[in-house]
């Protein structure tokens, strides 16, 4: 039976393979066929995410003692049912989004391919499996930065692969390390380097090493200027680099790095802590910075990512139970959140062609559904209680605070609240104007012919508002799900 965890990373692959050699002309014909393979593939990774959990299945060594394995574990089911539930709506909101994109086989062809190489890093029982998988994901989603082709395109696919290879490269050196210090890369909830001394200077190297390669998806500085500069690509493929997959990969890799490969009892009150968690809270108070600064809508979201992702990466640094808890809550509630952002901002651009924050004076009354999910998304991210932010927040902040003899992690209970309040101004200086833009300001004769998009991009909006407002009802089983 354990051959089946090889369904839910292959069935995506494949059915992309056939996208492209297909070449569907018919566009309805290829919305059922990806619609099939992605919903498909969605329901395996629940019912093995379910009933499997446990399950092992181990392939061809890569390097003795070190197979290419699979195995389904509390996090990585939660991983993967995450990023399976958000695939699917932005597949449909794709749908619309990329008639006026073109290249239609292609997109969908690489972005159903993404979908498999998600699920290998999610089910990758060791260290070896999820580099394997999380080099084949920048591959994989390179041609959906450049899709259309266009010089900035270019320049920002070229500047993500170089980041990308490179943040590899740095991981897998302190994957190696690993490997022959501690004699195993296996995923053990707690650490598998039991045979190693705690503070080892070798060790300290390789989760740095690990941290900054890792983290370089997940654009912590110095790091993160791929990502604004991905922010060309198509809508779509913003959400799955910002929100879904790519960063959050990042940041999965240091969770297992941390939790599962060579453990906090090893790494707690070091000096590699306190350099994850000072590169954390300087990118926290970056990101937000930057994101204020921003005119352009996509780009002040991708800073505002920057900022966000390193949320978790604090959390996970604190090396605490609550601190883990924290990060993970926040995993969950800004993937919901942002990939909400995100498509936001796309059916304003797909509608009007705007795309700087100035130009949404008064688009509230023209575009009601995708400016009051902006709002609720908005509330979200900034942390209004109760909200997701909020929950997350709350843990990282008490975390923090409880580190009182680690000052740098103590700072971070400031560092936080000054971001939640860049946060705030950033994002509720657009909702505000959007629904008031003050006097004088012919809010429907500039917005003369605007309205919200078809259902197959709005319907996606409104489910993704009501799981921003359901999370808080069912946090307490999230919660239970997410802790260690």
């Amino acid at each position: 039976m354990s051959v089946l965890l090889l369904i839910p990373v292959l069935l995506p692959i494949i059915a992309g393979v056939l996208v492209l050699k297909k070449g569907f002309k018919a566009r309805k014909a290829r919305e059922q066929f990806v619609s099939v393979a992605v919903i498909g593939n969605a329901v395996i990774v629940l019912l093995l995410s379910l009933f499997m959990r446990g399950a092992e299945l181990s392939l061809i060594p890569l390097v003795p003692g070190n197979p290419i394995m699979f195995r389904i574990d509390t996090m990585g089911g939660m991983f993967a049912s995450l990023v399976s539930m958000l695939w699917i709506l932005c597949i449909y909101y794709a749908f619309e989004y990329m008639t006026h994109e073109g290249g239609e086989n292609r997109f969908f062809a690489f972005y159903v391919m993404a979908f498999g190489i998600m699920m290998g890093i999610s089910f990758a029982g060791n260290l070896i499996t999820l580099y394997l998988f999380y080099e084949l994901l920048t591959l994989i989603t390179v041609p959906l930065v450049i899709h259309n082709e266009s010089k900035a395109s270019t320049t920002a696919a070229r500047i993500y692969l170089i980041f990308s290879i490179s943040g590899a490269t740095i991981a897998l050196m302190g994957i190696a390390i690993i490997a022959l210090t501690g004699g195993t890369t296996a995923f053990v909830p707690g650490g598998a380097l039991t045979s190693v001394a705690a503070g080892a200077s070798a060790i300290q190297i390789a989760y740095v090493l690990c941290f900054f390669g890792f983290g370089v998806k997940s654009a912590i500085m110095p790091f993160h200027a791929w990502l604004p500069t991905a922010s060309v690509a198509p809508t779509p493929v913003s959400a799955l680099l910002h929100a879904v997959a790519v960063v959050k990969a990042g940041v999965f890799a240091v969770a297992r790095v941390t939790y599962f490969s060579i453990g906090t009892d090893l790494l707690s009150g070091t000096t590699a802590q306190s350099i994850a968690l000072a590169a954390s809270l300087v990118t926290i108070l970056y990101g937000s910075a930057m994101a204020l600064m921003q005119k352009h809508l996509k780009r002040r979201l991708a800073y505002s990512t920057v900022s966000q992702l390193s949320y978790i990466l604090f959390g996970l640094a604190l090396m605490s139970q609550e601190g883990y808890l924290g990060g993970m809550l926040h995993l969950v509630g800004h993937a919901i959140v942002k990939i909400t952002l995100f498509l936001c901002a796309g059916a304003i651009l797909y509608k009007t062609h705007r795309e700087y924050v100035w130009e949404l004076k008064g688009i509230g009354k023209a575009m009601p559904v995708t400016m009051v999910v902006f709002t609720v998304a908005s509330f979200a991210l900034v942390g209004i209680p109760p909200l997701p932010g909020f929950f997350s927040k709350w843990f990282l902040t008490s975390a923090a605070f409880k580190s009182g003899n680690n000052m740098i992690a103590f700072s971070g209970t400031v560092i936080l609240a000054v971001s939640a309040l860049l946060t705030a101004i950033y994002l509720f200086s657009i909702c505000v104007n959007a629904f008031i833009p003050g006097k004088g300001f012919d809010a429907q004769q500039a917005n003369k012919g605007v309205r919200d998009p078809n259902r197959y991009m709005t319907v996606p909006l409104i489910i993704l508002a009501v799981a921003i407002v359901a999370f808080c009802i069912f946090v307490e089983p999230i919660m239970k799900i997410a802790v260690l």
